[in-house]
Protein backbone atom coordinates (compact mmCIF):
# COMPACT_ATOMS: atom_id res chain seq x y z
CA UNK A 1 0.00 0.00 0.00
CA UNK A 2 1.48 3.37 -1.01
CA UNK A 3 0.44 6.71 -2.49
CA UNK A 4 -2.42 8.52 -0.70
CA UNK A 5 -4.42 7.80 2.44
CA UNK A 6 -7.48 9.99 2.99
CA UNK A 7 -8.35 11.32 6.47
CA UNK A 8 -11.87 12.66 7.04
CA UNK A 9 -12.30 15.15 9.92
CA UNK A 10 -15.09 15.41 12.49
CA UNK A 11 -17.57 18.12 13.31
CA UNK A 12 -15.10 20.47 15.02
CA UNK A 13 -13.77 21.26 11.53
CA UNK A 14 -16.82 23.33 10.57
CA UNK A 15 -16.86 26.96 9.51
CA UNK A 16 -19.68 28.93 7.86
CA UNK A 17 -18.24 29.19 4.32
CA UNK A 18 -17.07 25.57 4.07
CA UNK A 19 -19.74 24.42 1.60
CA UNK A 20 -20.48 27.51 -0.48
CA UNK A 21 -16.77 28.12 -1.22
CA UNK A 22 -16.74 24.72 -2.96
CA UNK A 23 -20.16 24.66 -4.59
CA UNK A 24 -19.92 28.20 -5.98
CA UNK A 25 -16.77 27.26 -7.88
CA UNK A 26 -17.34 23.65 -8.91
CA UNK A 27 -20.42 22.26 -10.73
CA UNK A 28 -19.72 18.70 -9.54
CA UNK A 29 -19.90 19.83 -5.91
CA UNK A 30 -23.08 21.82 -6.52
CA UNK A 31 -24.68 18.70 -8.03
CA UNK A 32 -23.88 16.70 -4.89
CA UNK A 33 -25.58 19.33 -2.71
CA UNK A 34 -28.67 19.29 -4.94
CA UNK A 35 -28.83 15.50 -4.58
CA UNK A 36 -28.44 15.79 -0.80
CA UNK A 37 -31.23 18.40 -0.68
CA UNK A 38 -33.57 16.02 -2.52
CA UNK A 39 -32.76 13.18 -0.13
CA UNK A 40 -33.40 15.21 3.03
CA UNK A 41 -36.20 17.37 1.64
CA UNK A 42 -34.37 20.60 2.53
CA UNK A 43 -32.63 23.36 0.60
CA UNK A 44 -29.12 22.66 1.85
CA UNK A 45 -27.50 25.12 -0.54
CA UNK A 46 -29.56 27.90 1.00
CA UNK A 47 -29.01 26.70 4.57
CA UNK A 48 -25.22 26.36 4.33
CA UNK A 49 -24.52 29.98 3.52
CA UNK A 50 -22.34 32.12 5.77
CA UNK A 51 -25.05 34.76 6.16
CA UNK A 52 -27.38 32.21 7.79
CA UNK A 53 -27.05 32.94 11.50
CA UNK A 54 -28.67 29.59 12.32
CA UNK A 55 -26.30 27.57 10.15
CA UNK A 56 -24.96 25.46 13.05
CA UNK A 57 -27.65 26.08 15.66
CA UNK A 58 -28.53 22.37 15.75
CA UNK A 59 -26.15 19.44 15.97
CA UNK A 60 -28.12 17.91 13.12
CA UNK A 61 -26.95 20.74 10.88
CA UNK A 62 -23.37 20.46 12.15
CA UNK A 63 -23.21 16.76 11.36
CA UNK A 64 -24.89 16.98 7.96
CA UNK A 65 -22.79 20.01 7.04
CA UNK A 66 -19.39 18.54 7.88
CA UNK A 67 -20.26 15.13 6.39
CA UNK A 68 -21.36 16.88 3.19
CA UNK A 69 -18.32 19.18 3.08
CA UNK A 70 -15.99 16.20 3.48
CA UNK A 71 -17.78 14.39 0.66
CA UNK A 72 -17.51 17.44 -1.61
CA UNK A 73 -13.74 17.50 -1.12
CA UNK A 74 -13.60 13.77 -1.87
CA UNK A 75 -15.72 14.25 -5.02
CA UNK A 76 -13.37 16.92 -6.36
CA UNK A 77 -10.27 14.88 -5.57
CA UNK A 78 -11.61 11.86 -7.39
CA UNK A 79 -12.83 14.00 -10.29
CA UNK A 80 -9.24 15.22 -10.60
CA UNK A 81 -8.02 11.61 -10.68
CA UNK A 82 -6.50 11.50 -7.20
CA UNK A 83 -7.61 8.33 -5.41
CA UNK A 84 -6.53 6.50 -2.27
CA UNK A 85 -6.07 2.84 -1.44
CA UNK A 86 -7.00 3.46 2.19
CA UNK A 87 -8.72 5.98 4.44
CA UNK A 88 -9.90 6.61 7.97
CA UNK A 89 -12.12 9.16 9.69
CA UNK A 90 -12.17 10.91 13.06
CA UNK A 91 -15.47 10.79 14.95
CA UNK A 92 -18.14 11.94 12.44
CA UNK A 93 -15.53 11.47 9.70
CA UNK A 94 -15.85 7.71 10.14
CA UNK A 95 -19.07 7.92 8.12
CA UNK A 96 -17.19 9.51 5.20
CA UNK A 97 -14.59 6.76 5.61
CA UNK A 98 -17.31 4.12 5.32
CA UNK A 99 -18.57 5.71 2.10
CA UNK A 100 -15.06 5.87 0.67
CA UNK A 101 -14.26 2.21 1.38
CA UNK A 102 -17.56 1.02 -0.11
CA UNK A 103 -19.30 -0.11 3.08
CA UNK A 104 -22.05 2.51 2.90
CA UNK A 105 -23.69 4.29 -0.03
CA UNK A 106 -23.61 8.09 0.05
CA UNK A 107 -27.41 8.36 0.06
CA UNK A 108 -27.77 5.96 2.99
CA UNK A 109 -24.91 7.60 4.89
CA UNK A 110 -26.43 11.06 4.54
CA UNK A 111 -29.81 9.91 5.88
CA UNK A 112 -28.09 8.05 8.73
CA UNK A 113 -25.99 11.08 9.70
CA UNK A 114 -29.10 13.27 9.62
CA UNK A 115 -30.94 10.92 11.97
CA UNK A 116 -27.87 10.62 14.18
CA UNK A 117 -27.75 14.41 14.50
CA UNK A 118 -31.41 14.53 15.50
CA UNK A 119 -30.74 12.03 18.29
CA UNK A 120 -27.75 14.04 19.49
CA UNK A 121 -29.91 17.17 19.63
CA UNK A 122 -32.02 15.54 22.33
CA UNK A 123 -29.11 15.70 24.80
CA UNK A 124 -28.14 18.51 27.20
CA UNK A 125 -25.76 18.97 30.14
CA UNK A 126 -22.49 17.74 28.65
CA UNK A 127 -19.28 19.29 27.38
CA UNK A 128 -16.11 18.40 25.51
CA UNK A 129 -12.78 20.13 26.14
CA UNK A 130 -9.49 19.57 24.31
CA UNK A 131 -6.46 19.64 26.64
CA UNK A 132 -2.80 19.87 25.61
CA UNK A 133 0.03 19.19 26.11
CA UNK A 134 -1.27 16.32 28.24
CA UNK A 135 -0.46 12.63 27.97
CA UNK A 136 -3.40 10.22 28.14
CA UNK A 137 -2.16 8.55 31.31
CA UNK A 138 -1.99 11.88 33.13
CA UNK A 139 -5.60 12.70 32.24
CA UNK A 140 -6.79 9.20 33.15
CA UNK A 141 -5.10 9.37 36.56
CA UNK A 142 -6.70 12.78 37.21
CA UNK A 143 -10.15 11.33 36.50
CA UNK A 144 -9.50 8.43 38.87
CA UNK A 145 -8.05 10.68 41.60
CA UNK A 146 -11.19 12.82 41.54
CA UNK A 147 -13.51 9.81 41.62
CA UNK A 148 -15.18 10.89 38.40
CA UNK A 149 -14.91 7.70 36.36
CA UNK A 150 -18.20 7.17 34.54
CA UNK A 151 -19.03 10.87 34.62
CA UNK A 152 -16.13 12.04 32.48
CA UNK A 153 -13.62 10.23 30.28
CA UNK A 154 -11.16 10.80 27.49
CA UNK A 155 -13.46 10.95 24.48
CA UNK A 156 -10.72 11.30 21.88
CA UNK A 157 -7.14 10.12 22.11
CA UNK A 158 -5.92 12.54 19.45
CA UNK A 159 -2.17 12.20 19.85
CA UNK A 160 0.63 11.71 22.36
CA UNK A 161 0.04 15.12 23.95
CA UNK A 162 -3.55 16.04 23.03
CA UNK A 163 -6.70 14.50 24.52
CA UNK A 164 -10.36 15.53 24.53
CA UNK A 165 -12.27 15.22 27.80
CA UNK A 166 -15.98 14.44 27.47
CA UNK A 167 -18.81 13.95 29.95
CA UNK A 168 -20.96 15.87 32.41
CA UNK A 169 -20.12 19.57 32.25
CA UNK A 170 -19.22 19.90 35.94
CA UNK A 171 -17.07 16.76 35.87
CA UNK A 172 -15.17 17.92 32.78
CA UNK A 173 -14.54 21.30 34.45
CA UNK A 174 -13.23 19.58 37.59
CA UNK A 175 -10.71 17.51 35.64
CA UNK A 176 -9.54 20.54 33.66
CA UNK A 177 -9.04 22.50 36.91
CA UNK A 178 -7.08 19.58 38.39
CA UNK A 179 -4.79 19.39 35.36
CA UNK A 180 -4.28 23.16 35.33
CA UNK A 181 -3.33 23.10 39.01
CA UNK A 182 -0.60 20.51 38.40
CA UNK A 183 0.86 21.90 35.19
CA UNK A 184 0.53 24.61 32.56
CA UNK A 185 -1.89 23.36 29.93
CA UNK A 186 -4.16 24.76 27.26
CA UNK A 187 -7.85 23.89 27.48
CA UNK A 188 -10.30 24.65 24.67
CA UNK A 189 -14.00 23.85 24.73
CA UNK A 190 -14.97 22.22 21.44
CA UNK A 191 -18.55 21.21 22.31
CA UNK A 192 -20.74 23.09 24.84
CA UNK A 193 -23.61 20.64 25.23
CA UNK A 194 -23.16 17.06 24.00
CA UNK A 195 -20.84 14.51 25.74
CA UNK A 196 -19.86 12.52 22.65
CA UNK A 197 -17.73 9.39 23.04
CA UNK A 198 -18.28 9.32 26.82
CA UNK A 199 -20.02 6.70 29.03
CA UNK A 200 -22.84 9.12 29.94
CA UNK A 201 -23.83 9.14 26.26
CA UNK A 202 -24.71 5.42 26.26
CA UNK A 203 -28.52 5.99 26.16
CA UNK A 204 -28.12 7.74 22.80
CA UNK A 205 -26.14 4.78 21.48
CA UNK A 206 -29.07 2.52 22.30
CA UNK A 207 -31.40 4.78 20.31
CA UNK A 208 -29.02 4.84 17.35
CA UNK A 209 -29.00 1.03 17.27
CA UNK A 210 -32.51 0.99 15.78
CA UNK A 211 -31.43 3.36 13.00
CA UNK A 212 -28.33 1.31 12.24
CA UNK A 213 -30.41 -1.84 11.91
CA UNK A 214 -32.46 -0.16 9.18
CA UNK A 215 -29.36 0.99 7.28
CA UNK A 216 -27.86 -1.28 4.60
CA UNK A 217 -24.12 -1.94 4.88
CA UNK A 218 -21.87 -3.88 2.51
CA UNK A 219 -18.57 -5.66 2.97
CA UNK A 220 -16.07 -2.89 2.14
CA UNK A 221 -13.64 -3.16 -0.75
CA UNK A 222 -10.92 -1.40 1.29
CA UNK A 223 -9.84 -1.84 4.94
CA UNK A 224 -12.05 -0.50 7.73
CA UNK A 225 -10.43 1.47 10.56
CA UNK A 226 -13.07 1.85 13.30
CA UNK A 227 -12.39 4.56 15.87
CA UNK A 228 -13.33 2.38 18.80
CA UNK A 229 -10.76 -0.29 17.94
CA UNK A 230 -7.89 1.85 16.72
CA UNK A 231 -6.84 -0.94 14.38
CA UNK A 232 -7.30 -2.06 10.78
CA UNK A 233 -10.09 -4.55 10.00
CA UNK A 234 -10.25 -6.32 6.65
CA UNK A 235 -13.62 -7.24 5.09
CA UNK A 236 -15.94 -6.82 8.13
CA UNK A 237 -19.58 -7.82 7.81
CA UNK A 238 -22.55 -5.50 8.26
CA UNK A 239 -23.20 -6.54 11.86
CA UNK A 240 -19.58 -5.88 12.84
CA UNK A 241 -19.74 -2.39 11.34
CA UNK A 242 -23.04 -1.64 13.09
CA UNK A 243 -21.57 -2.78 16.41
CA UNK A 244 -18.60 -0.45 16.01
CA UNK A 245 -20.82 2.51 15.12
CA UNK A 246 -23.05 1.91 18.13
CA UNK A 247 -20.03 1.74 20.45
CA UNK A 248 -18.65 4.79 18.65
CA UNK A 249 -21.34 6.95 20.27
CA UNK A 250 -20.22 6.38 23.87
CA UNK A 251 -16.68 4.96 23.62
CA UNK A 252 -13.49 6.89 22.83
CA UNK A 253 -12.09 7.73 19.44
CA UNK A 254 -8.64 6.14 19.35
CA UNK A 255 -7.31 8.42 16.66
CA UNK A 256 -3.61 8.11 17.48
CA UNK A 257 -3.80 4.30 17.40
CA UNK A 258 -5.84 4.36 14.19
CA UNK A 259 -3.34 6.53 12.34
CA UNK A 260 -0.39 4.51 13.58
CA UNK A 261 -2.03 1.21 12.61
CA UNK A 262 -2.67 2.40 9.06
CA UNK A 263 0.73 4.08 8.80
CA UNK A 264 2.33 0.74 9.68
CA UNK A 265 0.67 -0.73 6.58
CA UNK A 266 1.51 2.28 4.43
CA UNK A 267 4.79 3.69 5.75
CA UNK A 268 5.52 5.75 2.64
CA UNK A 269 2.00 7.05 2.04
CA UNK A 270 0.93 10.69 2.19
CA UNK A 271 -2.00 11.13 4.62
CA UNK A 272 -4.32 13.79 3.16
CA UNK A 273 -6.98 15.49 5.26
CA UNK A 274 -10.08 15.58 3.04
CA UNK A 275 -12.49 18.21 4.30
CA UNK A 276 -12.67 21.69 5.83
CA UNK A 277 -9.84 23.21 7.90
CA UNK A 278 -6.71 21.26 8.88
CA UNK A 279 -7.27 19.89 12.39
CA UNK A 280 -6.08 16.34 11.65
CA UNK A 281 -3.20 17.59 9.50
CA UNK A 282 -2.04 19.87 12.33
CA UNK A 283 -1.98 17.06 14.92
CA UNK A 284 1.14 15.71 13.22
CA UNK A 285 4.47 17.14 14.25
CA UNK A 286 5.70 18.28 17.67
CA UNK A 287 6.86 14.83 18.65
CA UNK A 288 4.37 12.79 16.60
CA UNK A 289 5.14 12.27 12.94
CA UNK A 290 3.77 8.88 11.89
CA UNK A 291 3.52 9.75 8.18
CA UNK A 292 3.68 12.44 5.50
CA UNK A 293 0.77 14.88 5.57
CA UNK A 294 -1.25 17.19 3.34
CA UNK A 295 -4.69 18.79 3.31
CA UNK A 296 -7.36 19.70 0.78
CA UNK A 297 -8.62 22.96 2.32
CA UNK A 298 -6.31 25.72 1.10
CA UNK A 299 -6.40 29.32 -0.06
CA UNK A 300 -4.93 28.65 -3.50
CA UNK A 301 -7.25 27.76 -6.44
CA UNK A 302 -8.43 24.15 -6.43
CA UNK A 303 -6.72 23.16 -9.69
CA UNK A 304 -3.36 24.44 -8.43
CA UNK A 305 -3.79 22.77 -5.07
CA UNK A 306 -4.68 19.39 -6.59
CA UNK A 307 -1.49 19.62 -8.64
CA UNK A 308 0.44 20.15 -5.39
CA UNK A 309 -1.30 17.20 -3.73
CA UNK A 310 -0.67 14.96 -6.71
CA UNK A 311 3.03 15.79 -6.58
CA UNK A 312 3.16 14.92 -2.87
CA UNK A 313 1.45 11.58 -3.49
CA UNK A 314 3.85 10.82 -6.33
CA UNK A 315 6.79 11.52 -4.03
CA UNK A 316 5.31 9.14 -1.45
CA UNK A 317 4.69 6.31 -3.91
Amino acid sequence: MSGAVFMFPGQSSRYPEMIEKVTDAHPAAAAVVRRASELLGRDLDRHYRAENLEIFARNRDVQVGVFLANHLHLTLLEEAGLRAEASLGASLGEYNHLVHIGALAFDDALVLVDQRGCLYDEVEGGAMVAVYPVEAGVAERAIEALGLAGRVAIGLYNGPKQQVLSGERAAVAAVVAHLEADDYIHAKEIEPRIPMHAPVFAPTAAKLRAVLLQTPFAVPRLPYVPNVLGSVVDAPGADAIRACLERHVHEPVRWQSSVEALAARAPSACFIEVGPRSILHDLFGRGWAPCRRARTDAAEPWSEHVHTLTAKVADAA
